[in-house]
C-alpha cells in the first residue's frame, strides 16, 4: 500500500518540474543557496553520490553531468520515471543508477558505499519516521563522507496556520507535526524541524554537524512587491543571493529560514 507522500508524488510527477521551473523564487533564490551548500562538500572525482528522495532528478542531472557516479532513489515510481526520461534525453542515463527505495529502509544499498549523501527537497520531513531516515543516510555514507539533509522549518511552519488558534500553534511548535494539503490532491503528513532537533538526530547517528543553514533567511522577510522587483532584475537578484548565502549559516538567522539544511560528516 502506498504511503500518503508516495501517492501525492505519483499524482504530481507529470507536472512536478513545471511547477518549480515556473517559480521564480525557487529557481533564482532557493536553488542557488542550496547549490552553494552542495558545492562546498563535493568530493573529488571519481566518487559515488546518493541522491536520496531525489524525485525527478534535479540534482542528479547536475552531478552526473559533472562526472559523478550517482544513485537516485525515491519512494515514488512516478517521479523516478520522469527522472529516467530526463537523464536519457541528456545522455546521462549510463552514469546513474535509479532505484525505488523508501528512505527509511534503503535495503538495496550497502553500508558505507557513498562519498556524498544528499536528501534535498525535504524527504526526511515527509517520510513519517525521520530518525529511521537519518539512520539510513548515515549507514550508507562512508566514514569521512558528508551527509546533507534539507527539511521543513518549524518556525516557518507557523506562517501556514490557516486560523488564529493558540492551541494549534502550541501543538505545532511542540510536535512539529503538520500536513501538506492542496485542493483535490492527496494530502500527506509533514514533520517540521528545529535546528536542535535535526542536529540531535545527526549526532545520535554518528554524524558530526559541520554546517547549519536556513533557506532563505532574508527574502521571506521582504514585502512581496519588493521581493518581486528584486527577482525581476538580474543584478539585484545576484546581490540578494549573495546576502542569503552570507547570512544563511549565521546562528541568529539559520533557524528562521523557510527550510533548514544540516550538513554532517560521518565520524563512526
Amino acid at each position: 500500500m502506498k504511503t500518503p507522500s508516495e501517492a501525492y508524488h505519483d499524482q504530481e510527477a507529470p507536472q512536478y518540474d513545471a511547477k518549480y521551473d515556473d517559480n521564480v523564487f525557487f529557481t533564482k533564490l532557493y536553488e542557488p543557496v542550496t547549490w552553494d551548500n552542495i558545492h562546498r562538500f563535493l568530493p573529488p572525482l571519481p566518487a559515488r553520490v546518493l541522491d536520496a528522495g531525489g524525485g525527478t532528478g534535479r540534482w542528479t542531472l547536475i552531478l552526473a553531468g559533472m562526472g559523478y557516479d550517482v544513485t537516485l532513489t525515491d519512494i515514488s515510481q512516478g517521479m523516478l520515471d520522469v527522472a529516467r526520461d530526463k537523464l536519457a534525453a541528456a545522455g546521462l542515463l549510463e552514469r546513474v543508477t535509479i532505484q525505488r527505495q523508501d528512505i527509511r529502509d534503503m535495503d538495496a544499498l550497502a553500508d558505507e558505499s557513498f562519498d556524498l549523501v544528499l536528501a534535498e527537497g525535504d524527504p526526511v520531513s515527509y517520510c513519517q519516521d525521520p530518525a529511521a531516515a537519518i539512520a539510513e543516510l548515515a549507514r550508507v555514507a562512508r566514514v569521512g563522507a558528508h551527509v546533507l539533509v534539507s527539511v521543513d522549518s518549524r518556525i516557518a511552519a507557523i506562517y501556514h496556520l490557516s486560523r488564529l488558534e493558540f492551541d494549534d500553534a502550541e501543538r505545532l511548535l511542540r510536535s512539529g507535526e503538520m500536513a501538506w494539503r492542496e485542493p483535490d490532491k492527496e494530502s500527506f503528513p509533514i514533520h517540521a524541524f528545529t535546528v536542535s532537533e535535526l542536529s540531535g538526530l545527526f549526532e545520535a547517528h554518528g554524524l558530526r554537524v559541520v554546517r547549519v543553514l536556513g533557506k532563505p533567511v532574508l527574502a521571506s522577510r521582504l514585502k512581496p512587491e519588493v521581493r518581486d522587483q528584486i527577482l525581476a532584475d538580474e543584478e539585484l537578484t545576484r546581490r540578494l543571493v549573495d546576502l542569503e548565502i552570507r547570512y544563511a549559516d549565521d546562528p541568529g538567522w539559520a533557524g528562521s529560514g523557510g527550510h533548514l539544511e544540516v550538513t554532517g560528516v560521518r565520524i563512526w
